[in-house]
């Protein structure tokens, strides 16, 4: 157990108000039946020597075990899908209407849900291959905003004259 921070709240343990730790602690669990490790933060009581979470810990914990799955069997961790988006700027609708995926697909990759292996695969080629970003985009350039189009465009074709230096 880590402290990172002391604060003084009222305890969901004990009921009292008084200084609680906020903690980082290793954990190890499986998920769909790989066994994972990962980093989880929860409050600490001393006075009554336990671990509780509030509702935005136990969704940043849910997160640190998918990414902890993603990084075991070979996926993008959130973080890195959402490097993927930021690296043409692009927000998470527009790239769903570019790969022809449902609208919020990116939304729940981004956050709860494991992506598959095929999606996966194209995020990753997306990150390495703006020419084929560019080709998609301009097949799609009618479901976008004439000017997200063009910024998008203009983002791909920096990364491309990048890419050949």
């Amino acid at each position: 157990m880590k402290v990172i921070e002391s604060k003084k709240m009222q305890c969901s343990c004990c009921m009292e108000e008084h200084e609680v730790k906020t903690v980082y602690v290793n954990e190890h669990t499986r998920f769909k039946n790989i066994p994972i490790d990962y980093v989880a933060t929860y409050y600490y009581c001393d006075e009554a020597q336990e671990f509780f979470v509030e509702e935005a810990m136990m969704r940043s914990n849910d997160i640190a075990i998918k990414d902890a799955y993603r990084k075991a069997i070979g996926l993008l961790t959130s973080k890195e899908i959402r490097a993927v988006r930021e690296l043409y700027a692009i927000s998470q609708s527009d790239l769903c209407a570019v790969l022809g995926w449902g609208g919020k697909t990116l939304t729940r990759y981004e956050g709860y849900q494991v992506q598959d292996k095929a999606h996966n695969a194209i995020l990753k080629k997306i990150a390495k291959d703006p020419e084929w970003f560019l080709e998609m985009l301009d097949e799609s350039k009618d479901e976008l905003l004439v000017e997200n189009y063009l910024k998008y465009r203009k983002k791909a074709e920096d990364l491309i004259i990048q890419t050949k230096r």
